[in-house]
């Protein structure tokens, strides 16, 4: 079952949790297919912040976008992240890059089912040249061509780190 409770809801959940202070020992939030965008990104943010104890989050089937994504990026506390299916482009790619320089305990990220392509995947995988966290990666259905496959496979040799890669659902070959 889905519940659409949407940026109103999420602003709602946001206030209970951060004024309250009910969310101190929260580790995991599930917050897939909830209909939430951009805006209802920035009070998730709220819950993060005020929630130290949260290590894995979400945020899977909503249309977040690639300006939802870039509130994450200096986000340094999560173990594991589900951004699949959330409206991501090249540029949300380039957001992700920059997350993976900078955060040190992310270990499973979750970034199918976005139009990050090619020139996403090369981004990606450049920060994951030199990333030692990350051992799970999901890029399936991501538009990846030969192209795309050549930027995973230079990353290989380079990352010692990833020990599980999920690519189905490209064009590969």
């Amino acid at each position: 079952t889905f519940c659409h409770i949407g940026d109103k809801g999420i602003k709602f959940l946001s206030r209970f949790c951060v004024k309250g202070q009910k969310a101190t020992q929260l580790q995991q939030l599930n917050l897939r297919l909830i209909d939430i965008t951009r805006e209802g990104m920035k009070h998730v943010m709220s819950i993060i912040t005020s929630s130290p104890s949260l290590r894995v989050l979400d945020v899977s089937g909503n249309t977040i976008g690639d300006d939802g994504i870039s509130l994450y990026q200096n986000l340094n506390t999560l173990t594991e992240l589900n951004i699949d299916q959330c409206g991501l482009s090249v540029e949300g790619a380039a957001c992700i890059k920059k997350m993976l320089t900078q955060n040190t305990s992310l270990k499973t990220l979750h970034i199918g089912d976005n139009n990050i392509g090619d020139v996403g995947m090369g981004h990606i995988a450049e920060a994951l040249e030199d990333n030692n966290t990350l051992t799970k990666l999901d890029v399936s259905g991501y538009g990846l061509s030969a192209k795309g496959a050549a930027c995973i496979k230079k990353m290989l040799t380079q990352n010692t780190s990833l020990k599980t890669l999920d690519i189905g659902s490209n064009n590969i070959g």
